[in-house]
């Protein structure tokens, strides 16, 4: 009997194609032959079917689901209309409301609408409420697999820890549809990142007229008041669409970390405690046309301004501990205080174009990108050796230090889908070309009058330019569906410290392959095997060689030395009935670095250095299930067994080898049958694991929160603790030259807040703003 094939494309009321649709096709004379698939840029393929009458099913969030009856005698091609929700929906009593999690192979998608304890937050604490992935300090990623790369609408965003955390910290979650957690990207993503992607996808107005939002929080962290205030408004008429937010933040934190060191015979101790008054400011604009049918230009422009320690209101305060441990008694204490005024100002600008180039849905999308990022900051040193904790001791040492951060990135990509017969093809470049100027200017103030300190101070210039070319097919037979492709990224890097007079140059080709395969044994039982390989580069920072003191005894150095390391990741997994996802896992890092304390047995001398050390190994388990035991109760449970092994290159570092476990409960409880008023119980513990060179202690987080939302939809009032019994802190044990240390970030995430939003207009559905092309350098400055 001759096979059928069937091939389609999907496009919206502005004939433009919509991506990432659900597609279903079911023979009605068996039920039990049924195929499913995802869109890719609007177009899908069925091959091998048999003659009949047909089903076929169409659906994707902001659309009204389309669903056709076909009968098939030989190869067919149908385009399919989806027509965007209209207004009147907003006014519809809804029951069969979205769950906040959803999963596929090789994604996690978190639909924060959905979410209560995400309401009144921002994009940063909201990444905290989805189960695996795990917030440390700065560091962002997923349980047991490593640090992951952070993308908002396609775009990763190339800007240092710290200043990461700070940006997201500005990105209101009601802004947000969702969140996707990538954990096997193709070779058309950048192939940074260890453990995968986590994809923001914010909302904006695919409809005619204005729609906004308006929403004010206020909440107490940790004794401190922290208020937010941000709006949002988007506009649509006819080819013109234009869109703008406002987001404005003032708070105080808590911030710092403590090093331990446990000598034969005596302790040493690094606490730096900083506590200063943050102001936040950011704004977007954006204006986009639509060029015929088939075409649209968009250009969006970024200001952001951050303040910490305003009029020196800010303070650092570093101790160092020297305690007897033979007696308990303490030794000394050597002090180091400083007052920050930190200022950063962010100015970006994005030139977006995409257009179809045929009916068969061959679409082409090019990106140009700047990206400015320029800090300055005054400080005050004043040092002190004192006797007792109750005394202020002798001032030994007073300094001032300026600094100034000057960061410039532009990049240009270009990403080609082209759909054959055969398998869907994508093509693309990326250039990107960074260039940083830094330096930290210290005097000496012992003297009355300031002299310049050279051997403190320091001034860096960086430069790194990568070529990135890719392709990738994807091809869809009856049951079975194969995606593969290879990345090829070429980086020159040159690194100048002037008052050192050293240069350090790296050029470096790889090779990222990636492949994923998935199996539709019945309609309760798929299987998908992915494989990939990543890579992760060291920040800016880490590459600057310059030694920040932080006490008499105690300083950090930058490595211009270090390495990127690359990861190679496999899983086989499982789902049934898209209720229960079971998967096993394996992790191999190599060239791998970390901050590394060294301590000497023959002084009190203690510097902490990045450094390419380690090869690891983790073998994993991870189950996660989607349940409703009843009509008001959704739950999400996740489970991970995996072992894990770190060996080191160093001598005088102990390998680490054993076993982890991570348990993750989410609860959703609705307490009407509109489902507009409900409450969460959500509970996530890690229990002891290896990490890095280092093993930690069990640490968990309990979060509670309540969220309703009117009958018009235009009100929505939450309230949500988090953290509230402080126990999300983590504490690491490593053992080098012998000597056993511990680190610990103050990770205090305990607050209460409370928030209340005010929607007008038409409702947003989707996202069709886009970000910068250029996100995937600035997550590393």
């Amino acid at each position: 009997m001759a096979q059928i094939t069937v091939q389609g494309h999907i496009t919206d009321d502005q004939n433009k194609h919509v991506s990432n649709t659900a597609v279903r096709l079911q023979l009605l004379s068996d039920t039990t032959i049924s195929s499913g698939q995802n869109s890719t840029n609007g177009v899908f393929s069925f091959t091998g079917l048999k003659k009949g009458l047909y089903a076929l099913k169409v659906s994707k969030v902001g659309y009204t689901p389309s669903q056709t009856y076909i009968q098939l005698n030989q190869d067919t091609v149908i385009n399919v209309l989806l027509s965007s929700y209209t207004e009147q929906l907003g006014q519809v009593t809804v029951t069969g409301k979205k769950k906040a999690i959803d999963q596929k192979a090789g994604k996690i998608t978190f639909n924060v609408g959905s979410s209560v304890t995400a309401q009144g937050g921002n994009a940063l604490t909201t990444l905290s409420k989805i189960p695996g992935v795990k917030i440390t300090g700065t560091d962002i990623g997923l349980v047991s697999k490593g640090s992951v790369k952070l993308m908002v609408n396609d775009k990763i965003l190339e800007i240092s820890a710290d200043n990461l955390t700070n940006y997201l910290s500005t990105l209101a979650a009601k802004d947000i549809e969702k969140i996707e957690v990538i954990t096997s990207p193709g070779a058309n993503y950048d192939a940074a990142g260890n453990a995968g992607i986590i994809h923001i996808i914010t909302k904006t107005n695919k409809q005619e007229g204005w729609s906004g939002s308006m929403q004010g929080s206020y909440g107490r962290q940790n004794t401190y008041n922290n208020y937010i205030l941000n709006g949002s408004v988007n506009f649509k008429k006819n080819k013109w669409n234009a869109f703008a937010n406002v987001n404005l933040n003032r708070r105080k934190e808590l911030m710092g970390w403590i090093i331990g060191v446990d000598y034969p015979t005596y302790n040493w101790s690094l606490n730096d405690t900083g506590i200063y008054r943050i102001d936040d400011y950011n704004a977007t604009l954006g204006v986009g046309y639509q060029i015929g049918k088939k075409s649209q230009i968009q250009m969006s422009y970024h200001y952001g301004y951050r303040e910490e320690g305003h009029h020196l209101d800010g303070h650092d305060d570093v101790k160092n501990y020297i305690t007897d441990n033979k007696t308990g008694k303490l030794d000394s204490i050597i002090r180091s205080y400083a007052t920050y005024n930190p200022i950063a100002k962010t100015n970006a600008l994005n030139l977006h174009y995409t257009t179809t180039l045929d009916e068969k849905g061959t679409t082409l999308s090019a990106d140009a990108d700047y990206f400015n990022f320029f800090r300055t900051d005054y400080s005050n040193f004043r040092g002190y050796m004192q006797p007792e904790l109750k005394e202020d001791g002798t001032e030994n040492a007073i300094f001032s230090n300026t600094a100034k951060q000057n960061i410039l990135i532009y990049t240009a990509k270009a990403d080609l889908t082209l759909p054959t017969p055969f398998a869907t093809w994508m093509f693309g470049f990326k250039l990107s070309d960074i260039s940083i100027y830094s330096d930290a200017l210290y005097f000496n103030h012992g003297t009355g009058s300031p002299v310049f300190d050279s051997s403190k101070s320091n001034i860096y210039d960086y430069s790194e330019n990568t070529q990135a070319v890719y392709i990738q097919g994807s091809k869809k037979w009856a049951d079975i569906a194969l995606n593969g492709g290879v990345r090829v990224e070429h980086t020159t890097t040159t690194g100048h410290s002037i008052l050192l007079g050293k240069t350090d140059q790296n050029s470096y080709i790889k090779l990222y392959p990636s492949v994923s395969f998935t199996y539709q044994a019945s309609n309760n039982n798929n299987f998908w095997l992915e494989y990939n390989r990543r890579i992760n580069r060291p920040t800016f920072w880490n590459l600057n060689p310059y030694r920040s003191m932080l006490t008499a005894y105690a300083y950090y150095d930058g490595n211009p030395a270090l390495k990127p390391e690359y990861t190679t990741q496999v899983e086989l997994g499982h789902s049934y009935k898209q209720l229960l996802y079971s998967s096993i896992y394996y992790h191999h890092t190599t060239n791998s670095f970390d901050n590394l304390t060294i301590g000497s047995l023959d002084t009190f001398l203690v510097y902490r250095t990045p450094l390419n050390f380690l090869t690891t190994t983790t073998w994993g388990l991870q189950e996660r299930a989607n349940l409703t035991p009843v009509q008001w109760w959704d739950a999400a449970l996740q489970f991970n067994l995996y072992y894990t092994k770190s060996t080191s290159k160093l001598n005088y570092v102990t390998d680490q080898k054993g076993w982890g476990e991570y348990v993750s409960i989410g609860n959703t409880f609705y307490f009407n049958k509109k489902k507009n008023f409900s409450g969460a119980v959500n509970f996530w513990c890690q229990f002891p694991e290896v990490d890095h060179i280092g093993t930690t202690n069990t640490y968990n987080s309990l979060d509670l929160g309540l969220l309703y939302t009117t009958d018009n939809k235009q009100w929505t009032i939450g309230l949500n603790a988090t953290d509230i019994f402080k126990n999300s802190c983590p504490t690491y044990y490593t053992q080098v030259n012998g000597l056993k240390q511990s680190y610990e970030h103050f990770q205090l995430n305990r607050s209460l807040v409370f928030s209340l939003t005010y929607q007008f207009g038409r409702r947003p559905k989707a996202s069709s703003q886009t970000e910068s092309g250029n996100q995937e350098e600035r997550s590393r400055l």
